[in-house]
């Protein structure tokens, strides 16, 4: 593994300040192993489908710009619920990559999102973490909100903001992103999710308890008004 015979290289280079560190064509062996493994990535790739080589070849582009500077940034602050497209690229096993659409979930003013990724694939499928969108929600197919797939993101990640027909900033409607609290909460913050619920079925109780006691006041004060009108008939 390559980790472990750069070990002790890795750990000399952590205590120093970035700066100062060597660049890796300084280091013979670095330049053989990354050719090397420049070579076994070249052939994973080539074993791919045309479909899959082409979005990995466009999202290393895009890696590429990013690291040389050349990247145009996304710097506009998004609204929770706002759906923007993202470049994935990079994945291990059935992790989403390449170009999605995604949901954000938060803006941290600064340079990152948290998202959740959008796929057609999972739509009206039967897993909770997956909630359905459609185009009354801005984008153009019938697709499920990723959940499982949270992740924060760059925005250098973020390719444009999805539009709807009548160009408008494509927004989940409030009903969808209640859904996805709920779920999020659910599965995510289960203790959490527990006590909400606890509280709600105390309220309720509360609540019924309260119409019952407001139903017995208004039989006393009947009854009280009824008595006092007797009494009065009766002093007459």
């Amino acid at each position: 593994m390559l980790k472990k015979k750069y070990k002790n290289l890795l750990i000399s280079l952590r205590g120093k300040p970035a700066y100062s560190h060597p660049k890796v064509y300084e280091n013979i062996e670095l330049i053989k192993d990354t050719n090397k493994l420049l070579s076994e990535l070249f052939d994973v790739v080539m074993k791919k489908d045309q479909y899959y080589g082409i979005n990995w070849l466009v999202g290393l582009e895009r890696y590429v710009e990013d690291h040389s500077g050349s990247i145009r940034t996304f710097n506009k602050h998004l609204s929770r619920g706002h759906i923007v497209q993202v470049e994935l690229f990079g994945h291990f096993n059935k992790e989403l990559t390449f170009v999605h659409p995604a949901l954000v979930l938060y803006d941290n003013n600064s340079n990152h999102l948290l998202v959740a990724p959008i796929s057609t694939s999972k739509y009206q499928d039967s897993d909770p973490l997956h909630i359905d969108v459609d185009t009354n929600d801005g984008i153009h197919h019938e697709s499920g909100i990723c959940l499982d797939a949270i992740r924060i993101v760059d925005k250098n990640r973020v390719l444009y903001q999805i539009e709807d027909s009548n160009r408008n900033k494509a927004k989940a409607r409030p009903e969808v992103l209640d859904k996805v609290d709920l779920a999020i909460m659910e599965h995510f913050l289960p203790q959490t999710f527990k006590n909400i619920n606890e509280v709600k079925e105390n309220l309720e109780q509360e609540i019924q308890k309260n119409a019952k006691l407001l139903i017995e006041i208004a039989d006393l004060k009947s009854q009280l008004a009824k008595k006092e009108t007797s009494n009065s008939s009766t002093n007459n």
